[in-house]
């Protein structure tokens, strides 16, 4: 029997600061390994583990169930909720600002990312992607729209 189940890696779960402390801690396990460190083999596995933790959504057709959580080294948590059928699939452009402070001053960036979610058909919005530019963030909802059966709408030129 076939299982149809569709998984989507929705972001990283540690933030790029604690990834970037894992390559640390990863550099200095592999060192404390070669030294012959027993602490070497706890924090290799754990840094290795803090880059490969991701955000997912996943869709089991079959069983007509859906979840939002957390991969891990392949394991999938998170509770499974009944899966009420899709209603659409949407593309939304969404400001962003960031504050940055020093003593001395506070500057203040603004970016615009392109956000992709699925409607469900109660109402839920699932958030599935987030990219810089348009074009590929259209090209991998419309992956997804095909593999779901389900409407992709563009909502980028909308008046907010």
């Amino acid at each position: 029997m076939r299982h149809d189940s569709h998984t989507y890696k929705t972001g990283k779960y540690f933030s790029a600061a604690g990834r970037a402390i894992s390559w640390v801690g990863l550099a200095i396990g592999l060192m404390a390994v070669l030294n012959g460190a027993s602490v070497g083999w706890v924090m290799v596995p754990v840094a290795i583990a803090v880059q490969l933790t991701y955000h997912m959504v996943e869709f089991d057709l079959q069983r007509q169930t859906y979840r939002e959580g957390v991969q891990l080294l392949g394991m999938k948590f998170g509770k499974r909720l009944p899966l009420p059928g899709f209603d659409f699939l949407f593309l939304k452009n969404n400001n962003y600002s960031q504050l940055a402070e020093s003593r001395a001053t506070m500057t203040q960036f603004r970016s615009e990312m392109f956000d992709g979610y699925i409607k469900l058909a109660d109402g839920t919005k699932l958030h599935l992607l987030q990219t810089k530019s348009k074009a590929p963030a259209l090209q991998q909802l419309a992956a997804i729209a095909q593999e779901l059966n389900t409407e992709l709408r563009d909502l980028t030129e909308m008046k907010q």
